[in-house]
């Protein structure tokens, strides 16, 4: 899908959520900015075409599609996924239901019934885990045959129960995968119809997670391929001759070839999406320490930018027990979204989500029949949406239902409609502060010393009273945020990654080793790059290891700077695993042999899509003054209107007022002072 790449003239960023579907596109030939907002549909498809009508832009005239979708992460949380079954090591097929022995905190902590979530909702049920007689040593030696016979009855009993997917990991499968390699071969015989994947899709070390990762890619594997598929063929209907791209959770895109063969890497692009439009505007603004609070309609998605830098991690736990092993944008997430539905929690107090009415019906002041109070009722009440002006005007809020919902709900705790608006925006707020923290103070990090970036249609409403709730003095509410995550795909470069463990002392007399794994792991990456079609003018690659002492069973990453592994380089190695050691965990052991466990590279290659500030529009920014529940006062007042889109360079909006935009709208509470400085961000500070 490359040949008409040159003649057409849009880039398109498409993120889809769990209410709302949002796009951006730019014209690179006359630098024209459109974007728009769509609810998002069940076949998701429809909605990347329902987008692409919004702007008025034909598929025809699209050069690239960069999309990132929820098609993966809807299958697993709602447990929609295919019918999977997994072959482990004969005595292994249990990894997934002992997991590490971890017990959830919170309201269960002591509860004796408690249930992990993949017990209570298994992945994988465990009559459809078979163990197969076959060894794999740690050193990669073959110490028990595969007995191929053991595989083929295994494939018939799975055809027979109607299968749809095969998850296969072995033993130490990382350091010799033959094994599973002619396992998925007799697979595809047999059962040529399923999906099958090994742990050659991240083969690293860590047997629980390394299972699980290939599990929940076997069983949201046939979902998201279907999808891709889908959405190909529905481009190409409409003669869309470009290139689409995918967005995964490394912070980068892939091809759709490529995204294909590990649908477990898409299933939080969305969110990544906007921490990778936030890096971009940390390096353009200098604002380098950002706290990201992204405000979508189902959930609160942070991270912490530390020196503009991506925030990388190898481990993310989607619930309690399902521990994924990959290479992922560090973002955590909270139940509490514009849709999140107010209602009681365990211990029978008012909580916001993790229930969210979605699109379909909505919140109850969509009019498109829900009845549920939810976050967005509440705002309407207190005066911070305005029923005129929400989503630029398309859809028209209905006070009265949102008050009638709110007032429903409110009778549990005998609380007025008002009452519980208030207490919910409070609430909201103070969940997403909670974990904020979890992602910058418990790692140690001086919150005083970052500003707090909101995006997502929802974000800037809330982030005035969050940052006062963690003590910031800084809000930076960027351009079009309800549309900064479809930016941020537009704006990511094309990434790959590829790891291999190794575990070898980290010495120069290994460092040839290490070296010659790299170069062999970055040759294959180009040839796959190569085969694809891709143009690799600005190819480069980043290194990282996964490091341990020796005796420990758990490794960190430790990024590597540019160059190559050599004898000379080694004690430099050492040295920053030791530090880095000593900043994570409070204490080093220099004393002691360090380890490698896996090596990582990631392919990058540039993608210069920057999307240039606009003018301010013509006109009076000043709509006029409407009532405010004023957050965290109790106090309503007649607070002053304002519209983004006319803030020239320099305004100042002194608080409380409301600044609204086309797709977002954001509060500045009393004592602050908002003013749009140079590139247009709306900078919210205290007065004086």
């Amino acid at each position: 899908m490359t040949e008409q790449r040159g003649s057409a003239g849009w880039l398109v960023g498409i993120d889809v959520g769990g209410t709302f579907t949002d796009i951006i596109g730019l014209d690179r030939a006359t630098g024209e900015i459109r974007d728009g907002k769509v609810l998002s549909t069940k076949e998701q498809e429809h909605g990347v075409l329902e987008a692409l009508a919004a702007i008025g832009v034909e598929p025809p005239e699209v050069a690239e599609i960069v999309h990132g979708h929820t098609v993966g992460i809807n299958a697993l949380l709602s447990r929609a996924g295919a019918k999977t079954a997994l072959l482990a090591t004969r005595g292994h097929r249990d990894l997934l239901d002992i997991g590490r022995m971890h017990r959830e905190f919170g309201d269960r902590f002591y509860d004796p019934t408690w249930l992990r979530p993949h017990q209570e909702r298994p992945i994988v049920h465990r009559r459809d885990r078979i163990g197969i007689p076959e060894r794999i040593g740690y050193d990669g030696t073959e110490l028990l045959a595969l007995d191929e016979d053991a595989v083929r009855a295994a494939a018939r009993e799975f055809a027979a129960q109607g299968v749809q997917a095969v998850a296969v990991c072995f033993m130490n499968s990382y350091r010799e995968r033959g094994h599973e390699r002619r396992a998925a071969e007799i697979l595809a015989e047999e059962i040529p119809h399923a999906y099958v994947q090994t742990s050659d899709l991240y083969p690293v070390t860590k047997e629980h997670e390394r299972t699980t990762t290939v599990a929940l890619d076997a069983y949201v594997g046939p979902a998201v391929v279907g999808y891709l598929r889908r959405l190909t063929v529905a481009l190409e209907e409409r003669q869309f001759g470009g290139t689409l791209w995918i967005m995964t959770t490394n912070g980068g895109v892939a091809t759709v070839q490529d995204a294909g063969k590990a649908p477990v890497f898409q299933l939080v692009s969305g969110p990544v999406g906007g921490v990778t439009g936030s890096l971009q505007l940390a390096r353009e603004s200098g604002k380098r320490n950002l706290l990201t609070m992204d405000v979508g309609g189902t959930s609160t998605d942070v991270a912490a930018i530390v020196d503009a830098q991506t925030p990388l991690t190898d481990l993310w736990t989607l619930e309690t027990g399902l521990t994924l092993t990959l290479p992922l944008v560090d973002v955590e997430s909270v139940g509490s979204g514009a849709g999140s539905v107010i209602g009681p929690n365990a211990l029978g107090q008012v909580a916001v989500g993790p229930k969210s009415a979605g699109s379909n019906p909505g919140p109850a002041c969509y009019g498109r029949g829900g009845t549920e109070a939810t976050l967005t009722d509440a705002c309407l009440l207190l005066g911070v949406l305005q029923p005129d002006l929400f989503a630029n005007g398309r859809i028209s809020l209905d006070v009265e239902a949102a008050r009638a919902a709110l007032a429903r709900t409110g009778e549990q705790w005998g609380l007025s409609a008002l009452e519980l608006a208030e207490a919910a925006y409070q609430i909201a707020c103070e969940d997403i502060a909670a974990k904020i923290r979890t992602i910058s103070v418990y790692r140690g990090l001086d919150v005083r010393e970052f500003a707090l970036l909101p995006f997502g249609s929802a974000g800037p409403m809330l982030a005035d009273r969050v940052a006062r709730i963690l003590g910031l003095d800084t809000v930076v509410v960027p351009s079009t945020p309800g549309q900064f995550s479809a930016l941020g795909l537009l704006q990511s470069d094309l990434r790959t990654t590829r790891a291999q463990s190794l575990m070898v002392p980290l010495t120069a007399d290994n460092a040839e080793t290490v070296e010659a794994e790299f170069t062999a792991m970055e040759q294959s990456l180009t040839e796959e790059l190569a085969a694809q079609g891709v143009e690799l003018d600005g190819l480069a690659f980043d290194r990282a290891v996964f490091a341990m002492y020796r005796g420990q069973t758990w490794d960190n990453r430790l990024p590597l700077a540019p160059g190559p592994m050599t004898a000379e380089r080694v004690p430099g190695v050492v040295a920053d695993f030791h530090a880095f050691y000593q900043d994570s965990y409070g204490f080093s052991a220099a004393e002691i042999p360090v380890v490698v466990s896996t090596l990582e590279v990631t392919a990058v290659i540039p993608r210069p899509n920057k999307v240039p500030s606009t003018a301010a529009e013509r006109g009076e920014s000043l709509l006029g003054e409407r009532e405010l529940r004023v957050p965290g006062s109790g106090e309503t007042t007649r607070v002053p209107v304002h519209v983004r889109e006319r803030l020239a360079v320099g305004a100042v909006v002194d608080g409380p007022a409301i600044v609204s935009e086309k797709f977002a709208t954001t509060v500045v509470l009393p004592g602050r002072r908002a003013r749009v400085d140079a590139d247009r961000l709306l900078i919210i500070e205290n007065q004086g």
